[in-house]
């Protein structure tokens, strides 16, 4: 507990504690050093997408890491965040973690299903409300078609409603 003095005024105690909560000004600055980190480390393998390589994909406080060996990486990068969530009192919602496995080899992929700990999906990863198939030729079917029907749903409710 704290019980700060302001000259000769004494304040309400209130208790110290570590970390911020996710709305905070002092979270964005903390993913980002997170960010930064993961970025840094050579044993988290960045895949190769056409001329680029990536290891992250960031927006707002998600983060979307392309790990190319994944059982070596995601322990690696799991540690790495355990770490910092010692330091900064935060941690990761494993509830919330997913891994969208992108592999042709049945027994590869066995394999990484045993070694993560988290969700794993092979077909498709709902990423800021888009659903985020394996194969890109399906993006349209599995988000624009139902965009489009609701649209069409919402204005032919909205015809029905008495303007002023």
């Amino acid at each position: 507990m704290s019980n700060p003095q302001l000259t000769s005024f004494s304040m309400v105690k209130f208790p110290l504690r570590s970390g911020t909560r996710q709305e905070r000004p002092l979270s964005p600055l903390l993913f980002n050093i997170v960010a930064a980190a993961i970025r840094e480390v050579k044993e988290i393998k960045r895949i190769q997408i056409g001329k680029e390589e990536v290891k992250l994909s960031l927006f707002a406080d998600d983060m979307i890491p392309y790990l190319e060996n994944p059982k070596d990486s995601t322990r690696k990068l799991l540690e790495l965040i355990h770490e910092f969530g010692k330091v900064a009192a935060h941690k990761i919602n494993t509830q919330k973690l997913t891994a969208f496995l992108y592999t042709n080899n049945e027994r590869s992929e066995r394999e990484i299903r045993d070694a993560i700990l988290f969700t794993i999906t092979s077909k498709r990863i709902k990423y800021l409300g888009i659903k985020l198939p394996k194969e890109t030729k399906h993006l349209y079917s599995e988000n624009y078609k139902t965009l489009v029907k609701v649209i069409k749903d919402d204005t032919n409710r909205w015809k029905d409603i008495p303007w002023s």
